[in-house]
C-alpha cells in the first residue's frame, strides 16, 4: 500500500505563488509527452501546439463563492464562518471560534444563522434568506476562500475575486478554485476552438477539502471528502463522440478527473444527464475510462491530487508514477516554476 510520505517533496518559499501572472496564459507550462517520454518546458498560450482538431477540453465551471463571512455572536465576539456547501435548506460551514448549539450569529447587511448542529469546527448553520437574496448578500458582504499558503499578498479582495476565478466560471458552489483552469484566458479558449479543438464542461463544487492533508487510513479506505457535480447530457454526447472519431479527452484539472471517472461507465453508456457526489480516490493502479490527457497545476506535498496525477502517469504507460511525477516536479523546482493555486501549470499526454 502506497503511503503519504511517498509523496512528499521540499518546496522552495519563494517558488509558492503569492499572485497570478499577468495576462493569466503567460504562466509557464511543463509538457510531458508519455509515449515519447520527454519533457517541454512551454508558455502556456503555446497548448495548442500539442493538442490536435478533434480534441476534447473538459473544464470544471463551478464558480469560486465569497464563502468567508464575518459575524458577530448573540455575547461579544466576532465569529468566522466558511461557507462549504448547501445541504437541503441548510449550510455545512466551518466555524472559526466557540459557538453553541441554538446560539445566533449576526452578519452585515441584515444577514442572519442559527447554529443547527456542531461537531469541533464543523457545524451546520440556518439562515434567514435563501435564494437569490441570500447571495445578494454574502456577495455583498463575504470574501474569497484564499487558501491559506497565500502569504504576503498584494491583491486586494477586488482582486482576489476576479484573479481566483476561472475566465468561464459560471455556478456558484466552490469554496476553492479548479486552479488548473485559471490559466486560460478567452483569447486562448477562441484561438483553440478555431483549430478545430472541442469545449465541454462539467460542474464539481470543489470543497474545501482539497486543502486537507490525507492519512493512510483513507488511503486504504480510498475514500476523500464528498463534492457535488453534474455532467450535462450536452458533454456526455461529446465524449462519446470525440472518443468514436479517435480524438483525446483532455481534462483541465483534477476536480474534472474526479467528476468524469466516478461514473465512466454512464458517461460511456450516453446517458443524458449524470449528477450527484463523489468521494473517490484515485490513485496509483487505478484505471483512466474517461481521461486521455491532463492539464494540472503543482499541487501540495503528500497531497490526493499528486497521488491522482501518478496514477495518470502510470495509466499512460509510465512503469512508477510517482517516481515518475517527483521527478517531474524536481525539473519544475530546479527551473524555478512557480507552485500551487496561482503557480505555473503541467500538461500530460
Amino acid at each position: 500500500m502506497i503511503t503519504t510520505k511517498e509523496f512528499d517533496y521540499n518546496i522552495p518559499a519563494n517558488l509558492i505563488a503569492a499572485c497570478p501572472v499577468s495576462p493569466r496564459d503567460s504562466s509557464r507550462l511543463l509538457v510531458f509527452e508519455t509515449q515519447k517520454n520527454t519533457v517541454s518546458d512551454q508558455i502556456f498560450y503555446n497548448i495548442g501546439n500539442y493538442l490536435k482538431s478533434g480534441d476534447l477540453l473538459i473544464l470544471n465551471n463551478s464558480k469560486v463563492m465569497p464563502a468567508r463571512i464575518i459575524g458577530r455572536r448573540q455575547t461579544t465576539g466576532e465569529v468566522e464562518i466558511l461557507l462549504l456547501k448547501k445541504i437541503g435548506k441548510y449550510w455545512d460551514v466551518l466555524i472559526g471560534g466557540k459557538i453553541k448549539i441554538k446560539e445566533k450569529i449576526f452578519f452585515a447587511a441584515g444577514l442572519e444563522a442559527c447554529v443547527i448542529a456542531k461537531d469541533g469546527k464543523n457545524g451546520l448553520l440556518k439562515f434567514n434568506f435563501s435564494g437569490a437574496k441570500f447571495w445578494q448578500k454574502v456577495n455583498k458582504i463575504g470574501k474569497m476562500p484564499i487558501p491559506p499558503y497565500i502569504k504576503n499578498s498584494k491583491l486586494s479582495e477586488t482582486d482576489f475575486r476576479r484573479e481566483y476565478q476561472t475566465v468561464y466560471a459560471k455556478t456558484f458552489g466552490s469554496a476553492a478554485a479548479p486552479t488548473a483552469g485559471l490559466h486560460f484566458t478567452l483569447r486562448l479558449i477562441k484561438e483553440l476552438k478555431s483549430a478545430g479543438i472541442g469545449f465541454a464542461s462539467v460542474d464539481l463544487h470543489v470543497g474545501i477539502g482539497t486543502f486537507a492533508p490525507i492519512n493512510d487510513e483513507e488511503i486504504r479506505n480510498k475514500k476523500l471528502h464528498m463534492e457535488s457535480f453534474s455532467i450535462p447530457a450536452v458533454t456526455i454526447k461529446k465524449i462519446v463522440e470525440t472518443k468514436k472519431t479517435g480524438g483525446r479527452i483532455i481534462a483541465v484539472g483534477t476536480t474534472t478527473v474526479r467528476a468524469l471517472e466516478s461514473v465512466a461507465k454512464k458517461i460511456l453508456s450516453a446517458e443524458k444527464i449524470v449528477s450527484g457526489s463523489t468521494d473517490i480516490f484515485i490513485q496509483p493502479g487505478d484505471n483512466f475510462k474517461i481521461v486521455d490527457g491532463l492539464i494540472t497545476n503543482f499541487h501540495l506535498p503528500k497531497s490526493s491530487l499528486m497521488m491522482l496525477v501518478a496514477a495518470f502517469l502510470q495509466h499512460r504507460g509510465i512503469d512508477n508514477g510517482r517516481k515518475k511525477l517527483l521527478e517531474l516536479y524536481n525539473i519544475a523546482i530546479n527551473k524555478e516554476y512557480r507552485f500551487y493555486s496561482f503557480g505555473d501549470a503541467m500538461l500530460i499526454i
